[in-house]
């Protein structure tokens, strides 16, 4: 019976702000692409969703040194050896257990978290008379070789940024068929099952995680940031 109950229990491994942060950007991306194809009045909306994405990639930087436990970088940040140790792994279909990110996923975390933040940073300093001369807010700070180049960037990164979250989904699909590991649905209630954490016989991992006022000290930070840099 005590087996019974361990195997059907569940861990809690995600915070809310982690969450939120995750689907919130999920959001954002989107609606920014949109509104910028769209162009005209949803210029705006670009915009705003542009400053949003920054304020919330700042939160998620300070999150990732001050916050629970597996939003820390230091849970999951294990460089290139042990991300292909564990892919290795993987493949040849050894166990796995992961309480946060696993050291691939964790990797793919950090390249998409500062690809976006690459895009939000360009997007300050772009013009485009496409879209009737539509100026970001620090585009005058530079000079006009520098702005056609980050407005070229800004057009191009868009490209590669789909690429890589098509396969940041691409990999949680695979492992749901691969490992039957729902990480989405996790990302969703902030709990993983205990046998996909624990290995056999083992005891939970000790999590701490950190305070909602924090994270909304830090989020308020950060779009105080963002709005005296854009104002």
């Amino acid at each position: 019976m005590a087996e019974s109950n361990t195997s059907n229990a569940r861990i809690k491994v995600w915070d809310l702000p982690v969450r939120l942060f995750h689907w919130t950007l999920v959001l954002l991306i989107v609606v920014s692409y949109l509104s910028g194809r769209a162009g005209g009045d949803w210029i705006k909306l670009h915009f705003w969703s542009g400053y949003a994405i920054l304020t919330l990639l700042l939160f998620r930087i300070a999150w990732g040194f001050v916050g629970s436990t597996t939003a820390r970088f230091s849970s999951f940040v294990k460089g290139p050896v042990a991300s292909l140790a564990y892919l290795r792994n993987l493949v040849t279909g050894r166990p796995t257990y992961d309480a946060g990110h696993n050291p691939a996923g964790g990797a793919m975390v950090v390249v998409l978290i500062f690809a976006v933040l690459a895009q939000a940073v360009a997007g300050l300093f772009t013009a485009d008379t496409d879209l009737g001369t539509v100026n970001g807010p620090l585009a005058t700070l530079i000079a006009d070789k520098w702005v056609d180049r980050l407005t070229h960037f800004h057009k191009f990164w868009v490209t590669v940024l789909w690429w890589l979250i098509g396969l940041h989904v691409l990999a949680s699909l695979v492992y749901l068929v691969w490992k039957r590991q729902n990480l989405i649905g996790a990302m969703l209630t902030g709990h993983k099952p205990h046998a996909h954490v624990v290995p056999p016989g083992q005891p939970a991992p000790s999590l701490g995680f950190a305070s909602g006022r924090l994270a909304l000290s830090l989020l308020a930070a950060a779009a105080a940031i963002v709005y005296f840099v854009v104002r």
